[in-house]
């Protein structure tokens, strides 16, 4: 479910976002264009200030859990530019993704892991791999390592 009015909140929040290429297309390049869809998801990441928590990139869209500083607008523009750069990138001009995006304000750590559980495994649901660890464009393999090196799991701050 989408939070329409996400401009309205204004502190710190973790976005759980879905963004699909237009009618369910697989990406232009596939599966190479993976490896620039991740470049531009993380490097337009640290220009917005915003921290990708979990992320899975699909052969025709992509799953993020994201921390922003300021709120829905922060968001917003976020993903703005990431679709841009990537349409830019791997299609130049015309249509390329459905309109809008989807979000949902994650308030508390069981929703963070189900949502991270839920892009983590989302390849394997989708029959590409037989395990998570083995799909490269997650952020599986970094929670594993993280988890076990510092048994973090969620932190809001």
């Amino acid at each position: 479910m989408a939070l329409r009015h996400r401009q309205l909140l204004t502190c710190k929040a973790v976005f759980f976002v879905t963004t699909t290429r237009i009618n369910h297309l697989q990406f232009p390049g596939y599966p190479n264009s993976l490896n620039i869809i991740q470049e531009i998801i993380f490097r337009t990441a640290d220009e917005k200030s915003i921290s990708i928590m979990g992320y899975v990139i699909m052969p025709n869209h992509i799953h993020l859990i994201v921390k922003t500083q300021s709120g829905g607008t922060d968001l917003s523009r976020y993903m703005h530019s990431i679709k841009g750069r990537i349409r830019e990138t791997l299609s130049g001009k015309g249509r390329f993704w459905e309109n809008r995006f989807d979000d949902f304000l994650i308030r508390n750590e069981e929703q963070f892991a189900i949502k991270l559980n839920y892009i983590h495994y989302n390849p394997v649901r989708a029959g590409l791999v037989n395990e998570p660890g083995v799909w490269k464009y997650s952020s599986y393999l970094d929670w594993i390592k993280r988890i076990s090196e510092k048994g973090i799991v969620f932190n809001f701050d």
